[in-house]
């Protein structure tokens, strides 16, 4: 049962139908993609939003990460093995998923099971030829009962030279006791090793550093990640007549046994700073999350009521700190500098654990033909507990309430106008490796978001999508004073987003997806001048399009084009650098075929194929390079 509008109901708990998406020879993002704001399928991704940049903010951060609409506090990735997809749901497309919180929402969706046992073999040659391989198998056992187990084994390269190994495991389990009922457990993690820690470039006075040869390691081999990741979780989805009900509790954990972090400070016009190394050991996150959500449907025919309650809650615990730091001397950035590996002395670690639980009630009513409207109450109580080696322990203790409304009108069967409001409570993450501060744990953020916004169903099948939107919180930053990293003022963002999708012709599909971003920091520190209006890594534009065209008499065929152009940003603080603006563009090909009777697919792809030279700045200021051009094959088959 899907709703006018084209989103899911108010409670993504239903049990909507869902298609049988076993095969991974007919997985392709572009085809499948509602709109251009951030679809993954597979190994491709879509849009102009992910998981860690969702209006210039983090959906991860806010809280806003879903299984399969359930709330999931992540401390370490969901195996890929395991996960079909991923969605971003911003404004209108967002409206089925109750008590969200600003920005958006990033749902995950588990692998299915089609209608017959298929053993998925997929070997890519990766990025840089590192070489990966996954194998699926999706098995039917009974009526009721599904099962997917996959393996992957994957020796990823990095455009800095760096390099690591990963071996992935997973499985998926879904069970279907009677109509109406569904209970899924999943597993997924992976061991990984030798993961390489290029430099990060801290420049003296914030401007790009010189460049330098990309695919040349320069860190120290010695210098490096391992460790493992382990994702543990369970559902039950229930509709029940009037009654709705969906439970999930998951286990997230990321642990680091050998850990480095590499900075240059320092870096002058010639290339030249201080080569810096932190090492540390048992570096751990662990969360363990969940909801249990209940609604209760009044009414019905053309007006239909719901009530809905929720209860969700997360005990997270970090472990980290105690790092030796390692002054490695003068050098110059992008030359190999091998040093002998030398005796650490690790300190104690810091301990981290944060303690909350949100309780919730929320309306909806849905006028067939005229529109909706939902309102949520949220209740939280965030504990947040540091302690810190040789420091008095720290709580931090906030329960505030929060809430949002959303309405949305159809003037006509072809267009939808909405607007919304939302409060927000979110992690604030740590201070960075080159703070005085670093490694501090920072307190929970108030955040507040307003949007309006439009769908507009047009001639040919094509969907326009818009939406005005501005978005608050408090901005971190290194203050210039002291080194410390802190709170400096507030941050606003606010900016105009749009998405053209559809196909405009037969065999041609079209993702577009833009993003204008008025980015502005206000505080003392901005009138002071210690710091700049404009936030760091910010871009006043980001456009993606997408199309794959297939053949008219050559169906097995299709090409496809991936073009990303993001805008001048600026680069430090004081707003006396910029990252100059750039366009990407991916060409790529996908041929079906079947060799022996077994569906194949031949997947080529030419990534950035005019070889632009590019840096990623962060947060904090520092510079990392962007990958260069290269080539990449992969050969799927559907057993």
């Amino acid at each position: 049962m899907i709703r006018k509008f084209g989103a899911p109901l108010i409670l993504s708990t239903l049990l909507l139908s869902h298609p049988a998406t076993a095969q991974r020879t007919d997985e392709n993002a572009v085809r499948e993609a509602e709109d251009g704001f951030g679809k993954s399928v597979g190994s491709d991704s879509v849009g102009i939003y992910a998981s860690g940049n969702v209006r210039g903010f983090s959906a991860s951060d806010a809280g806003n990460n879903r299984v399969e609409g359930l709330y999931f506090d992540k401390a370490g990735q969901i195996s890929n093995v395991i996960v079909r997809g991923s969605t971003v749901r911003v404004g209108l497309t967002a409206f089925g998923y109750p008590f969200p919180a600003p920005t958006g929402i990033v749902d995950a969706d588990l692998r299915r099971v089609g209608d017959k046992p298929v053993v998925s073999v997929q070997l890519s040659s990766g990025d840089y030829l590192g070489t990966d391989l996954v194998i699926d198998a999706a098995v039917p056992v009974t009526e009721k009962l599904d099962v997917n187990l996959d393996l992957g084994l994957y020796d990823d390269e990095y455009v800095s030279g760096a390099s690591a190994w990963f071996v992935s495991y997973g499985g998926v389990i879904r069970y279907r006791p009677v109509q109406g009922v569904e209970a899924t457990a999943f597993v997924a993690g992976y061991r990984y090793g030798d993961e390489e820690q290029a430099p990060v470039l801290y420049t003296v006075d914030g401007a790009p550093p010189p460049r330098i040869k990309r695919r040349r390691y320069f860190g120290q081999d010695w210098a490096d990640w391992a460790g493992d990741n382990r994702n543990v979780g369970g559902t039950i989805k229930a509709n029940l007549g009037r009654w709705q009900i969906a439970m999930g509790l998951f286990d997230s954990r990321f642990i680091r046994d050998e850990y480095a972090s590499a900075y240059y400070s320092g870096v002058d016009a010639q290339g030249l700073g201080r080569s810096t190394l932190l090492v540390g050991r048992d570096q751990s996150n662990r969360s363990t999350s969940g909801e249990a959500r209940v609604s209760r449907t009044l009414g019905s025919g053309a007006l239909v009521h719901r009530l809905l309650f929720s209860a969700r809650g997360r005990r997270a615990e970090a472990r980290y700190g105690g790092f030796d730091t390692i002054d490695l001397g003068e050098a110059t950035i992008g030359v190999p500098n091998p040093q002998e590996r030398p005796d650490f002395a690790f300190g104690e670690r810091t301990r981290d654990r944060v303690r909350q639980m949100n309780y919730s009630a929320g309306y909806e009513t849905r006028w067939r033909g005229v529109g909706e409207f939902n309102l949520g109450v949220t209740r939280a109580d965030y504990r947040k507990t540091v302690a810190q080696p040789g420091l008095p322990v720290e709580v931090v203790h906030d329960r505030p309430w929060l809430w949002n409304a959303a309405i949305a009108v159809t003037p006509t069967a072809t267009t939808t106008v909405y607007g919304a409001m939302t409060r927000g409570l979110e992690e604030s993450g740590i201070a960075p490796a080159n703070a005085v501060n670093r490694n501090l744990a920072l307190p929970a953020l108030r955040t507040r978001q307003k949007e309006i916004g439009l769908r507009q169903q047009l001639p040919g099948g094509m969907k326009l999508v818009a939406a005005l939107f501005d978005l608050r919180k408090p901005y971190f930053d290194i203050d210039s004073r002291d080194g410390f990293y802190r709170a400096l003022g507030d941050v606003r963002h606010r900016g105009l987003e749009a998405s053209l999708a559809g196909e405009p012709f037969a065999g041609m599909n079209m993702v577009i997806g833009a993003v204008y971003l008025r980015p502005r920091v206000t505080g003392q520190a901005v009138d002071e001048g210690r710091l700049g209006e404009k936030p760091i890594g910010r871009t006043s534009l980001t456009v993606d399009a997408n199309l794959d065209y297939r053949l008219p008499h050559m169906p097995a065929l299709s090409f496809d084009m991936h073009l990303l152009y993001e805008g001048k940003k600026v680069a430090n603080a004081a707003n006396s650098a910029t990252l100059p603006a750039q366009a990407v563009i991916d060409l790529g090909a996908r041929y079906r075929t079947k060799i022996g009777g077994i569906p194949t697919l031949v997947r080529l792809q030419a990534k950035n194929v005019t070889d632009v030279f590019g840096w990623k700045v962060s947060g904090g200021g520092g510079y990392a390079l962007l990958p260069g051009r290269r080539l990449a094959a992969v050969l799927t088959m559907d057993i």
